[in-house]
């Protein structure tokens, strides 16, 4: 049997809120950074129900636990992935995949030519084992650190 027939996608609803944000900072604290450092991206990795209201959030379950999820925003113009994060208990299921899959599906079905993300160091090849490209740098916290931007290209280019 393929794990991957447990996994449902759902939207994010306002009630999702506290677990999604244990799920982006236990996923982020799996990376094993300083406790300086996630106490300082605190208020990067809080979801919040209104933010989820006005957003664009997928929710994964696996045999009903909520274990990831994925908010696309709006990046000036390009739909940018700001977060996408699995449970570290989930990891290495195919979650993160089928998230990724699923919104760059949602993006080209509304017209979208590309989709960025501001990668974690730790998630970059992730990203570019499923099609993106390096599309630059991004300052990050703490300074000096700086974060890989990456595209995925949705549309051939024209020759």
């Amino acid at each position: 049997m393929n794990p991957n027939n447990d996994i449902v996608l759902r939207p994010g609803h306002p009630g999702d809120a506290d677990r999604l944000t244990g799920i982006a900072r236990a996923a982020k604290a799996h990376w094993g950074y300083p406790a300086a450092w996630l106490e300082g991206w605190r208020l990067e990795l809080t979801v919040t129900a209104a933010g989820i209201a006005g957003g664009r959030y997928r929710v994964a379950e696996l045999a009903g636990e909520t274990v990831g999820f994925v908010a696309i925003g709006d990046g000036h113009g390009v739909p940018e992935i700001e977060h996408l994060w699995v449970l570290p208990r989930a990891m290495g299921r195919g979650i993160g995949s089928r998230l990724l899959a699923a919104t760059l599906a949602e993006c080209r079905a509304a017209g979208a030519a590309r989709v960025r993300v501001v990668s974690d160091p730790h998630a970059a090849g992730f990203y570019r084992r499923h099609g993106a490209r390096p599309a630059g740098e991004v300052p990050s916290t703490p300074a000096p650190r700086r974060l890989p931007l990456l595209e995925f290209l949705l549309v051939e280019p024209t020759p």
